[in-house]
C-alpha cells in the first residue's frame, strides 16, 4: 500500500532546520572523529535492458547524497562502495583509518535486496564490541523497513535502524545519539541505551527491533512517516562524495585511497542530480507522489546552473540525468530554470556547449508546453524519458493517446530532443493487433517511426509502496515458485514475468523480447545512417548500436526463464508479504510535533536559499512556500 499522509501543516521540517541541524553537527568534536562505510547494495543478476552498460557509468545519486550530507555535516572520513564496481567488498573486513567504520550504512533498491541482506550478515561477523551502526537506507527500506530484520536461520540477524527517509532523518539520529554517546562507546552502544530509553520516538523516518526483557515478544517500533526538507537548495552541494568513491576491484578490503577527483569522470560519465521531486499523477502502480506527500519540490535555477557549472569546472563532468519524477510538472519552475540555464556561460563559452542533461517527464505536461523545446535546448536539455506505458491508455491515462505523442516527438526531433518513452506491457496485451494501436509491437513500432531515440518495455509487476501492491498477491497473481526456483526480489524488475493471470506467461515473457527487437535491429540500425535524423543522427545510431548489444544479453536470459515458465510447475504466493515481527507504530502523541512555518519570499536570504517568487496554482500544484502554510 502506498504511505500514509502526515496531517496537513506536518509534511515538512521547519524551513532552514536542515542546515541548522547540519551546522549543530559540524561544531560537535565527536562528529568530527565518526568514520562512515556507505554501501550500494547491487544484484548482478539485474544487469539487463535497458539499463546495461549504463548503469556501469552512474554513481547512484543516494549514496552520494548520503556522502555529501554527512560530509557537510562534519563527517568527513567516509568511503562509498558501489557493488556494481566493487562486489566483494565485505563490511568485515573493511576499515577506514585502520580501524572498523563507526557506522555502516546500506542502501538497496527492492531488486537487490538480497545482497543488501548479505552485507548485513557479513556485518555480524564483526565482534560486537567493535561492531559498526547497521543502518539501511533507500526505496527497499522505505517501503518494506521490517525486511533488514529477522534474518538468518533463526532470526537471528538484524540491521540496527532502518531509516524510512531522507538525509535530515539520518542526521537527527545521529545528534541524538552523540547526545546519548559515553566516553569510550561506540555509537551502536550509545543507539542500544537510546533505544531502551524510547529516546528515539521523536525522530519520524525510523525503524528498529526491541527485543524486551523476559522474553516478552519481539517486535519492530515504528516511528512514523518523515517529515520533508522542502527547500531542496537547503540540501548540500554535490561535490564531495565524488573525493570518496571506492575505485573498481575484486578485493574483500577498501583501497588504500579512492578514486581520485580528477578523475572520476573517467569512471562515472553520467552524473544524476536532484532536480525536482514529485508529479500531479496518481498512477496506481507508482510509489512517487505519496512519498512526496502530495507536494512539488525543487531547487532553484540558480542553484541547478552553479551545481552544473562546479562539477564540470572542477571534476571535468559534463553529462547529467535529473532524477525527477516528472520535470515538466509545472510551468513556471521549469520555464524559470531554461531561461536561467540558456543564459549562463562556462568559462565564456554557452551553457549548452559545456555541459548536456536529460530527465523524465510526461506526455501530457510535454503536449502543453511543447513552445519550450527551443529554449530547452538553449539550457542543454537534450532528451526526455517518458512513461508512455500504453499508447491506447488503458493502462493509465496520462495524455499520450490520441496523436498527441506523435506530435511531441515530432516536435522535439525538430529542435534536437531526443524522445525515450518507457513501455509497460500488461496482462491482455496482445503482441500483434493488425490494423490496430493496441499490439506492443505495434505501438513500438509507431513509436520508432514518429521519432523515438530508444525504447524501455517492461512487465506490469506488483510495486513495493504503490496501491498497485498488494492486488496481484490477494487474485493469487504472484509466483513463488517456478520450476523449483525461488521468485526472489531480484526477478521483479520489470525484466521477467513474475506476476500474471494469463494461462500461457511463457509467450508473455517472450512477447518483450520480440518488442525490444522490433525497435533495436539491423534494419533499423542501417536506416539510421542512411536516413540519419537531421539534429539526431549520432543519438539514433549509437542507441541502435548499444540497444542490440544488450538484447542479445536479455535474451539469453529471456529465453531461460520463458522455457521455465513453459516447464512449470508454477506455484503462486498466497499472502501479501509483510513483516516477520509485529510492527508497533509510535503514537501521535509520542512525537515531538513542530508545525513549520513558511518563508516569505523577501525572507528567502536569511536562509541562504534561492527560490522562484512567482505565485502559481495551475494543475493544483501551488508553490511550495504556499504548501507549507
Amino acid at each position: 500500500m502506498e504511505l500514509p499522509k502526515r496531517p496537513l501543516g506536518d509534511e515538512y521540517i521547519r524551513p532552514g532546520g536542515y542546515r541548522e541541524l547540519s551546522a549543530r553537527l559540524a561544531s560537535n568534536p565527536k562528529m568530527r572523529e565518526l568514520t562512515a562505510l556507505i554501501m550500494y547494495a547491487f544484484d548482478q543478476r539485474t544487469r539487463l535492458l535497458p539499463f546495461l552498460f549504463a548503469d556501469w557509468r552512474i554513481i547512484p545519486a543516494g549514496v552520494r547524497a548520503v556522502a555529501d550530507s554527512l560530509d557537510g555535516a562534519g563527517l568527513g572520513k567516509s568511503r562509498v562502495v558501489f557493488q556494481l564496481w566493487s562486489p566483494n567488498v565485505k563490511p568485515s573486513r573493511a576499515l577506514i583509518d585502520g580501524k572498523v567504520p563507526d557506522i555502516l550504512l546500506i542502501s538497496s533498491m527492492q531488486i537487490h535486496a538480497r545482497k543488501a541482506y548479505e552485507l548485513i550478515a557479513d556485518a555480524h561477523r564483526i565482534p560486537e564490541s567493535q561492531r559498526p551502526l547497521i543502518l539501511c537506507g533507500g526505496p527497499k527500506s522505505i517501503y518494506e523497513p521490517w525486511d533488514n530484520f529477522g534474518l538468518g536461520k533463526h532470526g537471528e540477524i538484524n540491521a540496527d535502524i532502518a531509516v524510512t527517509g531522507e538525509s535530515y532523518v539520518l542526521l537527527e539520529l545521529i545528534e541524538r545519539l552523540l547526545n546519548y554517546q559515553g566516553s569510550g562507546e561506540t555509537l551502536r552502544q550509545a543507539f542500544v541505551r537510546a533505544r531502551n530509553d524510547e529516546a528515539l520516538h521523536g525522530i519520524p523516518g525510523l525503524v528498529y527491533r526491541v527485543d524486551p526483557p523476559g522474553g516478552q515478544e519481539a517486535h519492530l517500533v515504528d516511528t512514523g512517516i518523515q517529515r520533508l526538507v522542502q527547500y531542496l537548495d537547503e540540501l548540500p552541494m554535490p561535490l564531495a562524495a565524488f573525493s570518496k568513491i571506492e575505485p573498481p576491484h575484486k578485493s574483500e578490503t577498501l583501497k588504500s585511497k579512492p578514486v581520485p577527483a580528477d578523475r572520476i569522470h573517467k569512471r562515472a560519465r553520467i552524473i544524476s542530480l536532484i532536480m525536482t521531486q514529485g508529479c500531479k499523477f496518481r498512477c496506481s502502480y507508482c510509489p512517487i507522489p505519496a512519498y512526496n506527500q502530495n507536494s512539488f519540490r525543487f531547487k532553484s535555477p540558480e542553484r541547478l546552473g552553479d551545481e552544473m557549472t562546479l562539477l564540470k569546472q572542477q571534476l571535468g563532468l559534463r553529462n547529467f540525468f535529473g532524477t525527477d519524477d516528472n520535470f515538466l510538472n509545472r510551468r513556471e519552475t521549469f520555464v524559470e530554470i531554461f531561461d536561467h540555464l540558456a543564459s549562463r556561460r562556462i568559462d565564456g563559452r554557452r551553457f549548452n556547449k559545456m555541459v548536456r542533461w536529460a530527465t523524465e517527464a510526461t506526455i501530457h505536461d510535454a503536449y502543453k508546453n511543447m513552445d519550450t523545446f527551443q529554449q530547452a535546448r538553449r539550457a542543454g536539455l537534450r532528451a526526455l524519458w517518458f512513461g508512455v506505458e500504453d499508447l491506447t491508455g488503458t493502462v493509465v491515462k496520462k495524455g499520450q493517446a490520441g496523436n498527441r505523442t506523435e506530435e511531441v516527438f515530432r516536435e522535439m526531433n525538430n529542435w534536437g530532443l531526443c524522445p525515450m518513452p518507457m513501455m509497460m506491457h500488461h496482462d491482455g496485451q496482445p503482441l500483434r493487433t493488425p490494423g490496430e494501436l493496441y499490439g506492443l509491437m505495434n505501438q513500438v513500432k509507431y513509436l520508432r517511426k514518429h521519432g523515438a531515440i530508444s525504447v524501455q518495455i517492461t512487465a506490469l509487476t506488483p510495486a513495493v509502496g504503490t496501491n498497485f501492491f498488494d492486488k496481484p498477491y490477494e487474485n493469487g497473481h504472484v509466483f513463488a515458485n517456478v520450476g523449483g526456483q525461488r521468485v526472489d526480489e531480484a526477478m521483479f524488475d520489470g525484466n521477467h514475468i513474475v506476476a500474471t493471470n494469463e494461462e500461457k506467461p511463457w509467450r508473455k515473457q517472450m512477447n518483450l523480447i520480440l518488442g525490444y527487437g522490433a525497435f533495436y535491429n539491423p534494419w533499423n540500425f542501417l536506416m539510421s545512417m542512411i536516413r540519419p535524423k537531421r539534429r539526431l543522427a549520432g543519438a539514433d545510431i549509437g542507441m541502435q548500436v548499444i540497444g542490440m548489444a544488450a538484447l542479445a544479453k536479455t535474451t539469453v536470459d529471456s529465453v531461460k526463464w520463458a522455457w521455465r515458465l513453459k516447464q512449470g510447475p508454477i506455484q503462486r504466493c498466497e499472502a501479501v508479504p509483510g513483516s516477520k515481527l509485529p510492527v508497533v507504530k509510535v503514537r501521535p502523541d509520542e512525537i515531538e510535533t513542530k508545525r513549520p512555518t513558511a518563508i516569505p519570499p523577501d525572507s528567502a536570504e536569511v536562509y541562504g536559499i534561492n527560490l522562484p517568487t512567482g505565485k502559481n496554482t495551475k494543475d493544483g500544484i501551488e508553490l511550495p512556500i504556499l504548501a507549507a502554510g
